[in-house]
């Protein structure tokens, strides 16, 4: 039996990624068979600075190189986010599997709530000049206004380590000096750990009485090529990339290119304050500091709606909105503490009762960061939003390991009319009646429809002839998809912008 020897570094972490590409070598190659090597990298020896002060660069590879290079592996794997731009021509990237999500999480220790309430600041442990940059200014409007309207106080602090090292430091006694309120990691990380079935025994134990915030990528763009592997052997080893190369997802590598070519173009270098997230719609958000300081904050693949002169049609142009009484089997829904997906702020500001969902186990998801902060402000912990996507694009979220919703059911709180979505129980908490045809639908030929709701209710009223004269734009996700569905009928397709 051919045996193939992987090198990976020590970690907790690595060990449990590099265990997963050993059994899929060794799944997709009957016969073959993956031995793990560890190797200590400068990275993992260096705890006491941060990597940006650290001179020269590879601090995760160089070491595993070596051994590559000098025969003592076969392989190696990588988390892609570590490899410098222009990697050594002697070796082959022989596969990029599929990529985990690329989100950042904030995991916070669940007593931060009377933190904030007692006007304390919110200690918070990173070293990431990316995060540094970018997670302050989103936490400020993120985080639940348990107190007053001030801005939560936030004081980040500068940590190293692996992962269960730096998530064992929320749970230190309060007044002691390693303790924090919480770290930011990465979700893939997580999410490889929790699938782990060594590794999730003690993430388990970690993720005890924590509460999680998964950061929007178009708010917090992740490092580039975050939550992708990279497979490398040697060129002059065809036997080998033949296993390997099985592993290869394309279109996982076109993302990550597309990313780290914004990262070769602000420069090159791992320790830029620099995030760029591709997604699935082909949107590319890009933001950060350049090298010479200038911000940045831009969105390729898709144009912003207030870069192109369209006139926006929201629902409330459209309707007058009623709100519905909750009884018993609303009540029942709310404190069942089932995950709730919140669709609108409008679902929110209708229901009656908003105790339950201000509960410390209440999970709360919603659609996008407006109604994040807003609901925020109102004193509701947010674990994650959809980017604007709508509920269709929590699927990926719902088979995570690390956020455990598989098999559960979310309250979806919405209007009467709200189609059905897999996975949830509707609970509307208001009901909306036509009263005009906007003025500014009639007198504009280029339409940015913020919701599908509206569209159709005027596609009934005025009739496609009308339609047909315009331009018609709107965000990816099922807003899309029905307008798309819709104009095909008139021979016509929407313009689709990046979504607020």
């Amino acid at each position: 039996m051919p045996i193939l020897k992987l090198g990976t570094r020590k970690s907790l972490l690595a060990v449990a990624q590099s265990s997963w590409v050993a059994r899929e070598v060794e799944r997709l190659n009957p016969g073959v068979r993956v031995e793990l090597v560890g190797i200590e990298t400068r990275g993992d020896v260096i705890l006491d600075k941060p990597l940006s002060q650290i001179e020269g660069k590879e601090f995760f590879t160089a070491e595993l190189d070596h051994a590559l290079l000098d025969g003592s592996v076969d392989f190696t794997v990588h988390s892609m986010k570590d490899l410098s731009i222009e990697r050594p021509p002697a070796f082959r990237l022989a596969a990029v599997p599929e990529r985990e999500l690329a989100h950042d999480v904030i995991l916070f220790h669940e007593t931060v709530t009377e933190r904030i309430r007692s006007g304390l600041p919110v200690r918070i442990g990173t070293s990431s000049p990316r995060r540094l940059t970018l997670i302050p200014e989103f936490l400020k409007s993120a985080l639940p206004r348990v107190r007053s309207e001030l801005e939560p106080g936030l004081q980040f602090v500068e940590i190293r380590g692996n992962v269960n090292t730096r998530l064992s430091r929320v749970h230190e006694p309060e007044g002691h000096e390693r303790k924090l309120d919480g770290v930011v990691l990465a979700f893939a990380g997580l999410e490889r750990l929790a699938k782990d079935p060594t590794a999730s025994i003690e993430l388990r134990r970690l993720l005890q009485n924590t509460r999680m915030m998964v950061l929007p990528l178009k708010t917090c763009p992740s490092a580039p090529a975050q939550g992708a592997l990279a497979i490398e052997t040697r060129s002059d080893r065809p036997e080998v990339i033949a296993c390997i190369e099985r592993l290869h997802h394309p279109g996982t590598l076109e993302a990550v290119l597309a990313e780290r070519a914004i990262l070769e173009e602000w420069g090159g270098g791992c320790h830029q304050k620099l995030g760029a997230s591709r997604m699935a719609s082909g949107a590319l958000f890009i933001k950060g500091v350049k090298p010479d300081g200038t911000r940045v904050e831009e969105t390729r693949g898709l144009p912003r709606p207030q870069e192109i002169d369209f006139t926006r049609i929201e629902a409330g142009d459209v309707f007058d909105f009623e709100r519905l009484a909750t009884g018993p089997r609303e009540n029942t829904l709310l404190e069942s503490q089932a995950p709730v997906f919140i669709a609108h702020t409008r679902a929110f500001d209708h229901l009656d009762s908003t105790t339950a969902l201000r509960g410390v186990g209440t999970r709360i998801w919603v659609s996008g960061t407006q109604s994040w902060f807003k609901l925020a402000r109102q004193g509701l912990w947010i674990e994650g939003s959809l980017d604007g996507q709508g509920f269709e694009s929590m699927g990926p979220f719902m088979r995570k390991a690390l956020l455990g919703f598989e098999g559960k059911n979310f309250t979806f709180l919405s209007h009467t009319q709200s189609p059905p979505a897999s996975g949830t129980v509707l609970l509307p908490t208001y009901t909306h009646r036509f009263r005009e045809v906007p003025r500014k639908f009639i007198e504009n030929d280029r339409i940015y429809w913020s919701s599908g709701l509206p569209f159709q209710e005027l596609w009934s009223k005025v009739g496609a002839e009308v339609f047909k004269g315009k331009t018609h734009a709107c965000g990816p996700g099922r807003t899309a998809q029905l307008i798309k569905e819709k104009l095909a009928e008139i021979g016509m397709e929407p313009v689709i912008l990046s979504v607020e």
